[in-house]
């Protein structure tokens, strides 16, 4: 009988086959997921202590960072499971193998969530991600049509518990409990919240398998009107339905026929239109060799995606716990540290790493896991692919 990784002919991704552009949307998409924990997951100081300041970079957050970044990173993975069939010869193979990283991603994002970060997207990631295997060879129309059903699960879902008099699952809420405790219990939380959240993870994993199935940023790399035009339309959608939410928010008022599975859906399209246009208008930027050079080193963070996701809350945890900075975070702190974490530990760790090996440590051990051998660490220079 053969050993499983005598059978697996998939490699990592090496320097050469990497493509800048991508690395340079999910460094992106990193810097505002850091931004996003330390708003709204590290706990929050009473409004009345907010200053004026807070209150702008408050909304301002609400409406520019709440959900977009998300959004783009379940984009690009579903993309990635597009890119990874095109390169294996043989597709048995390439879903053991996609099959063998989804569990290890799942098992890191496990630990993740019981030891660090109250919130953690790797498991649901990992989880959900195995809905792309039956669906992989489809055609486009049944790709979008399981997309538009499982969009209006989370709604359909609340309106099925109003129905029945059922209430919500209630976030946990223990006063002084050991942080494990505390972990453990959102855990479950998060858990018994599966059909609201997961669904969504879904959608955007099937809209960025199609996009990556016609190499649709490929096509759009060389377009600038294209993409001028998803910058326009990605903000002007985005604004309007946020618009529209902020009406919904001031006591009903003229947007009040939405009802929740409109809010539900509003919410969506809003974030949909602002990550269309960021991601847009960064293709835009890397055509020139001035924004190329102002954006690689966004690729140093996007190569080391995982590792700088676990990075975020390796450092700020313990600096939390330590000096007791729990639940009293203003928009303008939240920012401040964000800002420090990636300027200060992030971007050099990730630029100072890459000089010598091709995978973050975290990565290694994800590839570890899937391959079943030591994958070479050693940096072996060569240059990007082209988009």
């Amino acid at each position: 009988m053969r050993h499983v990784a005598d059978e697996i002919t998939p490699q990592p991704v090496g320097p050469r086959e990497r493509i800048l552009a991508l690395d340079v949307l999910r460094g992106f998409a990193m810097f505002g997921v850091l931004i996003a924990y330390c708003l709204w997951s590290l706990g929050t100081a009473p409004e009345e202590t907010f200053t004026r300041l807070d209150r702008i970079l408050n909304s301002v957050a609400e409406f520019a960072i709440d959900g977009k970044f998300y959004t783009t990173l379940a984009f690009l993975f579903g993309l990635g499971f597009s890119m990874q069939l095109s390169r294996a010869t043989d597709d048995r193979v390439a879903v053991k193998v996609y099959r063998r990283r989804l569990a290890a991603l799942a098992a890191i994002g496990l630990a993740h969530s019981l030891l660090l970060r109250n919130g953690d997207i790797l498991l649901p990631y990992a989880m959900t991600g195995f809905l792309l295997i039956p669906l992989r060879r489809s055609p486009d129309w049944v790709l979008f049509l399981v997309a538009g059903f499982v969009l209006i699960i989370p709604p359909a879902m609340r309106a099925a518990f109003d129905a029945a008099g059922m209430s919500m699952p209630q976030r946990p809420d223990l006063a002084n409990a050991p942080y494990l405790v505390e972990n453990a219990a959102w855990v479950r939380y998060w858990w018994t919240m599966i059909p609201f959240t997961w669904p969504t993870n879904l959608v955007l994993f099937l809209f960025g398998f199609c996009a990556g199935r016609h190499r649709l940023l490929t096509s759009l790399a060389g377009d600038t009107r294209k993409l001028a035009a998803i910058v326009a339309v990605g903000l002007a959608a985005g604004t309007a339905f946020h618009w529209l939410l902020r009406m919904q928010l001031a006591d009903g008022g003229a947007a009040a026929f939405l009802g929740p599975t409109g809010v539900f859906l509003a919410y969506q399209f809003h974030c949909w239109g602002l990550s269309s246009a960021y991601a847009a208008t960064l293709l835009l930027a890397l055509r020139s060799r001035r924004g190329a050079a102002v954006l690689s080193p966004l690729a140093a963070i996007g190569r080391l995606a995982l590792t700088n996701y676990l990075l975020q809350a390796a450092i700020i945890v313990p600096l939390c716990l330590t000096f007791g900075w729990f639940d009293r975070f203003t928009p303008s702190t939240s920012l401040l540290l964000a800002l420090a974490v990636f300027a200060l530990v992030q971007m050099p760790f990730s630029l100072l790493w890459l000089r010598r090996f091709q995978f973050g440590p975290a990565e290694w051990v994800w590839r570890l896991l899937t391959y079943g051998r030591m994958p070479p660490m050693k940096n072996t220079t060569g240059d990007y692919a082209p988009i």
